[in-house]
């Protein structure tokens, strides 16, 4: 998806300074790796059959990206770089915001204070809800107006091209991605219930949460927010060690809310909240160390 949200200096700022998710090289690789795989879902068997350039320019995107959630190479950068053109190179950024991959934000052009240069925010990334909150994102709103989206055939794959052309017009027995999207939009009317809840969020927390908020989405951006804050946390005990933490805080945030002291939004308040005890977990955390007579202080020395 593409807006028309312009960022200011300071908040390109803001977003280039921000902590990083991944913390060493291996963390690094791994959420590369998690951010190409979606896309890899997206194109399906034709990422195999993309021109080496391409690919290799996907894959740089989700290397830029998983640092801290977004990046904002140039498609000429790219192009050069992989031996692509431009028009090549945006038309595959106009398939991944128009599929929910990435959504497209600009800088202001420091010329005219016009539209700039381009920053990806990808939506699979754990930072993303935090962009979209940042920067005040009206996603439902925000029409993508790019049109030419097909990503099919390239150039340098005209075999493959005709071929694909000609499956396109017999029937197949399993619907395309596009198809598929489109199918959802036709006959969804409603939104999914708490049933369709992803496994790695804690049934603890989901019963907790669907009384007052019985949607999948919801719940699953919610988690989404004790995700982001157990990570700035830097506890060393595994998050599914803490989801006592994440139903407490969303109490606290509930009776916070029914006694009208929520100023902010509820998600914001939820996620100080995460914020607040899950630093004094840390706390206790260090003490636990400190106060451990195997814990031997080499600095003392």
């Amino acid at each position: 998806m593409s807006t028309t949200r312009m960022i200011t200096t300071e908040e390109f700022d803001y977003m280039k300074n921000y902590q990083s998710f991944t913390e060493n090289r291996s963390q690094h690789q791994s959420m590369k790796r998690k951010l190409l795989k979606e896309i890899i879902k997206l194109y399906g068997e034709k990422f195999y059959r993309l021109h080496e350039g391409t690919r290799k320019a996907l894959d740089r995107l989700c290397w830029f990206a998983a640092e801290k959630g977004f990046c904002f190479p140039g498609s000429t950068y790219l192009g050069q770089t992989y031996e692509k053109s431009k028009g090549t190179i945006d038309r595959h950024f106009r398939e991944l915001r128009k599929q929910g991959q990435i959504v497209t934000v600009y800088r202001r052009c420091p010329h005219n204070n016009g539209k700039g240069n381009p920053v990806h925010l990808f939506a699979n990334h754990p930072y993303f809800d935090h962009w979209v909150n940042y920067l005040q994102l009206n996603l439902e709103s925000d029409v993508d107006t790019d049109v030419d989206t097909d990503v099919d055939t390239e150039n340098e794959q005209s075999d493959w091209g005709s071929k694909g052309r000609e499956l396109k017009n017999s029937s197949t027995y399993n619907l395309s991605l596009k198809d598929f999207n489109k199918y959802i939009r036709n006959n969804v009317t409603v939104n999914l219930s708490s049933d369709y809840v992803p496994s790695f969020i804690p049934n603890s927390f989901k019963n907790t949460v669907k009384p007052f908020f019985p949607y999948a989405e919801d719940i699953y951006k919610l988690w989404g927010k004790v995700r982001l804050a157990y990570k700035i946390s830097r506890l060393e005990q595994p998050l599914e060690d803490f989801d006592i933490i994440a139903v407490q805080a969303f109490k606290e945030t509930v009776f916070a809310y029914k006694r009208k002291r929520i100023k902010d939004t509820f998600e914001a308040y939820f996620f100080g909240t995460l914020r607040g005890l899950f630093s004094v977990e840390r706390r206790r955390e260090v003490q636990r160390i400190s106060d451990n007579p195997l814990f031997y202080n080499f600095l003392e020395v």
